[in-house]
């Protein structure tokens, strides 16, 4: 009996560091945000790269991948499923789809992936009433270690003005009050000094005030990608703030630069 007292005192302390390491790990989290032109290099007329998107999430570093223009069972992209595709060539193998319209005889929308686990998938329709493509706000629940939750969500906005300022105050009434800090990238279509996103920078956390241009990728002259931070009204939840922002540049992977942001994240 005594022998088995201290072999139990022998594996609780020695185990007592890898615990403590595995409760505090996930105390900051990266993430990309990334529209990919559908994996088509914009120098390459036709060709599909899921390997040079892919290479990039990973380069980055990040944890989360928050992905616009993604094709799933398209003509164009040889029928492959870009969002399962990109989730095992980058190791973030938690991921979700989001449809916005058919188009090529498949899919064509946003992507949500993960090292985290995933759950409660919601897409919501945004406002189209001047007739343009169909764009929608995608959004998962992401479950780090130590059960810390985030709501992670991701969009991509028209390109007609009347359009988006609607969207963005759907988008705002949609994330407002959230259960759980809340993570927002995506392709804004909209410059920092727009009524749109001076809107934004208002009601949500921008990852920088000295944003840097984003599209084109070969001489960026404009800044439409952003990642945003909204911390929640729940007692319980974590307090996310940002700790870093870039822009990777020198990419040909995509017509856009992904913007990648580190987050420190800390419980009330």
């Amino acid at each position: 009996m005594n022998k088995l007292i201290l072999l139990s005192l022998f594996l609780f302390f020695s185990l007592s560091p890898a615990l403590a390491l595995q409760k505090s790990e996930n105390r900051s989290i990266t993430v990309i945000s990334y529209n990919i032109h559908h994996c088509n290099p914009p120098a390459q007329k036709g060709v599909i790269d899921t390997d040079a998107i892919a290479d990039v999430i990973k380069e980055s570093g990040a944890d989360i991948a928050l992905l616009q223009e993604v094709d799933v069972k398209m003509a164009r992209s040889m029928g492959e499923d870009q969002a399962k595709i990109l989730s095992q060539k980058s190791g973030l193998s938690y991921y979700y789809f989001y449809k916005a319209i058919d188009f090529s005889g498949g899919d064509y929308g946003v992507a949500i992936l993960s090292r985290f686990p995933l759950s409660e998938f919601n897409s919501y329709n945004l406002d189209n009433h001047i007739q343009s493509e169909q764009r929608v706000l995608a959004t998962a629940l992401a479950e780090l270690a130590g059960g810390v939750k985030i709501l992670l969500a991701t969009t991509h906005l028209d390109l007609i003005k009347g359009n988006r300022v609607k969207q963005i105050a759907e988008i705002d009434s949609i994330l407002s009050n959230p259960v759980y800090p809340l993570v927002l990238g995506g392709d804004f279509n909209a410059k920092p000094e727009s009524e749109e996103m001076i809107f934004m920078s208002k009601r949500f956390t921008a990852s920088t005030d000295s944003h840097s241009a984003t599209f084109p990728n070969l001489s960026p002259d404009r800044v439409i990608d952003y990642i945003f931070i909204r911390n929640s009204v729940g007692v319980n939840s974590a307090i996310l703030k940002f700790s870093g922002h870039k822009v990777l540049t020198g990419i040909d992977a995509s017509d856009h630069l992904p913007v990648v942001a580190d987050i420190e994240i800390t419980r009330r």
